[in-house]
């Protein structure tokens, strides 16, 4: 048994958790805001907090040269072996999305699947935001989302969700934080290793930052935000919209 990272524990099991995620209506409407708003032709991408590589794969695939970065080796390694990824170059870093530097800048670095709102600082999410900038060409745009309060409340909550495959058993656990608010995630993950069960434990959280706290912070960062939408439509914000998109320029 181990404790760390919910998402080294979920490394195995992550895409099966996630089976009902569009990645390519995720790379279709990233890939749209890209002729939208960038100020220079986007070839480099830089996919941040990239997982297990779904949206790499899917960005690669549309012909981008792309580099993943996600501080879970576990979640590199998995997303390394994806054939996309494999075939099209796609190259892999272990970093740290609040303290990251590139040797080349980039032309867009995109965020998904609530990435920054496992930023639970504000330092922590300027620091992140500093970063960015430092790794955009003059011009480049910055796509990312965050899960809302909304959602931290109504959806995730105290909830608990089980996962049973053939070869491993997952428990996933929400404790409700109102003070952020946000939610802390408790991940218990069984897997079978021949006649035995080795059982990992891994646990994170996520804060529900304001519309305007994020701009602030990107604004701080020599960020322009340009646009706000529900994620993935794009369609207004609302009280109960669970996701937001966000669009960011380098000056």
């Amino acid at each position: 048994m181990s404790g760390g990272s919910c998402y080294d524990a979920l490394s195995p099991v992550y895409d099966r958790f996630n089976g009902d995620v569009d990645y390519t209506a995720i790379a279709d409407a990233v890939t749209a805001l890209f002729g939208k708003y960038s100020k220079r032709e986007v070839r480099s991408v830089l996919d941040l907090g990239c997982g297990s590589g779904p949206l790499t794969a899917q960005l690669a695939e549309r012909g981008y040269e792309v580099t993943g970065l996600d501080i879970s080796e576990d979640m590199l390694a998995f997303a390394a072996a994806r054939s996309e990824c494999a075939e099209r170059g796609v190259l892999f870093v272990r970093g740290d999305m609040r303290k990251f530097s590139l040797p080349v800048p980039v032309d867009a670095v995109v965020s998904t699947q609530d990435s920054v709102s496992h930023l639970t600082t504000s330092g922590a999410l300027s620091n992140c935001f500093s970063c960015v900038s430092d790794a955009l060409a003059p011009g480049g745009v910055f796509i990312f989302d965050v899960n809302t309060a909304y959602r931290m409340k109504e959806e995730y909550g105290d909830s608990v969700f089980v996962l049973e495959d053939g070869d491993s058993y997952t428990v996933w656990e929400n404790e409700y934080l109102p003070r952020g608010p946000g939610v802390e995630f408790r991940v218990t993950v069984f897997r079978k290793k021949g006649d035995l069960w080795e059982r990992e434990d891994g646990c994170s959280r996520e804060r529900g930052w304001s519309v305007r706290s994020i701009e602030d912070a990107l604004r701080k960062a020599g960020l322009d935000p340009v646009l706000c939408a529900s994620a993935w439509d794009m369609a207004e914000i609302c009280g109960e919209t669970g996701r937001i998109a966000f669009v960011a320029l380098k000056k």
